[in-house]
């Protein structure tokens, strides 16, 4: 296959990292109820590559290191690189974080195509785990479960007669409609420069430097330390419902509440974070992989002591910011910012993002049992890269339960377990406003 250059906002994810702390791997780790075969994790890796060919390439600079890098084939006989297997140092869930916290945020093999995936055999009652981890510029994580929904199994035992439907393609007109100039700039040209306008101010918003974040969560590393909560999805969705919110709604007060207990154990309250959400803007047909969403950032009041009123607050915000049309012009905004030299993007996304306190990404899961190699994925939490942020906290919705994932800048989160105890906290607290409004009907 010839070389293909990386899309614009893949390119982005790849070019910023002349700064480390702006890599940007994302990790998922899977609770399996047993360990699943050799055979069938061979299969599924030989199927992953054939739904998604890119994960059998490397990505090159461009040739006199001018333009988007490449996708290249990758030559390998061996898959030793990719996969592996380990024994659990003990048996519980922190052994398996324990596994995967080195590899959390180092960079991956120029040479080979930047992905792995290990078995961690040896927990108790017999389990399993899987960590996977693989470059941002692979898929984001709405792509990924689309992926995951055709990857894994949906029995122990699956019918390998019946074919793999083949990935959906763009539906006919769909380059069409994402053109940027039409025949109405022409027959009316003031609304479309009213819009450019608004799109300009809007981009200048989503592209200026960030001002400082909390003292507090200072200081940036490319050590991690990672934690997992989970809760049940219906008394979430119930919590939403209480509060006339969403389900990310919740997550962002849950996430608001934890900082605002945190700052004050450790002496230092704040009135507010700075926070960054992605907003996923993938479309039916949008080919598998790759990347389709716009990180938003913005400024979160923590003051606010009731959960409820959390709730509200973080809608709004988050609704105000879905409607900003630079949100729709990303591809255009991605090209343009592609054509600046390499420690030119680097240099502005760290002024957008080294600042930030919390990345907070909401990814709906799968709502089905899911295998892999004869086990059965139990619980499935993702850890999406701080990229610049002192923590990221991420929920993935699997088969009925949130499994959320808190992953912390050793040097910027002084006190993680602390904050770890926070977060439990304020997950119980804004859970409970669901149960409030069934004892009150």
């Amino acid at each position: 296959m010839a070389p293909r250059r990386l899309s614009a906002a893949d390119s982005l994810l790849w070019r910023i990292e002349s700064d480390p702390v702006l890599r940007s791997p994302v990790l998922v780790v899977g609770l399996l109820d047993r360990s699943p075969t050799t055979e069938g994790l061979a299969e599924m890796v030989e199927h992953a590559v054939l739904l998604l060919p890119r994960l059998h390439q490397r990505i090159a600079p461009p040739p006199g290191g001018v333009g988007r890098p490449q996708r290249r084939d990758v030559d390998e006989t061996s898959l030793a690189h990719h996969l592996r297997r380990v024994r659990a140092p003990s048996g519980d869930l922190d052994a398996v974080l324990a596994v995967a916290e080195p590899d959390a945020a180092a960079a991956f093999d120029p040479a080979r195509s930047p992905w792995t995936l290990t078995i961690v055999d040896g927990l108790d009652a017999g389990r399993s785990a899987i960590v996977l981890r693989f470059h941002h510029a692979i898929t984001d994580g709405v792509g990924g479960i689309a992926l995951a929904d055709r990857l894994f199994d949906h029995a122990r035992r699956p019918d390998r007669s019946v074919a793999t439907p083949q990935a959906p393609s763009a539906p006919a007109g769909a380059r069409t409609e994402r053109r940027w100039f039409d025949l109405r700039a022409v027959v009316r040209p003031a609304p479309t420069l009213a819009a450019a306008l608004r799109l300009g101010r809007s981009a200048a918003r989503l592209l200026a430097p960030a001002p400082a974040g909390s003292p507090e969560l200072a200081g940036r590393s490319l050590d991690r330390w990672l934690s997992t909560h989970e809760r049940p999805l219906a008394a979430v969705q119930r919590a939403a419902s209480a509060a006339d919110g969403t389900v990310n709604d919740v997550l962002l007060a849950a996430v608001g509440g934890a900082l605002a207990s945190y700052h004050q154990e450790q002496g230092h309250p704040v009135p507010a974070v700075r926070v960054t959400i992605p907003i996923s803007v993938r479309r039916p047909g949008d080919a598998a992989g790759g990347n389709r969403f716009v990180p938003v950032r913005f400024t979160l009041s923590i003051e606010a002591p009731e959960a409820g009123a959390r709730v509200r607050i973080a809608g709004e915000i988050a609704r105000s910011w879905r409607s900003e049309p630079a949100v729709g012009a990303m591809d255009l905004l991605a090209a343009g910012l592609n054509l600046l030299p390499r420690p030119v993007v680097s240099r502005l996304f760290a002024s957008m993002l080294r600042s930030v306190d919390v990345d907070v990404t909401n990814v709906p899961g799968l709502d089905r049992p899911a295998y892999v190699g004869g086990a059965r994925i139990d619980r499935l939490w993702a850890f999406a890269p701080p990229t610049g942020a002192a923590l990221s906290m991420t929920l993935v919705s699997h088969a009925g339960t949130c499994c959320i994932g808190l992953a912390c800048d050793r040097r910027a989160v002084a006190d993680p377990e602390r904050l770890d105890t926070c977060v439990d906290a304020a997950l119980t607290e804004v859970v409970a406003l669901g149960r409030a409004k069934s004892r009150a009907c």
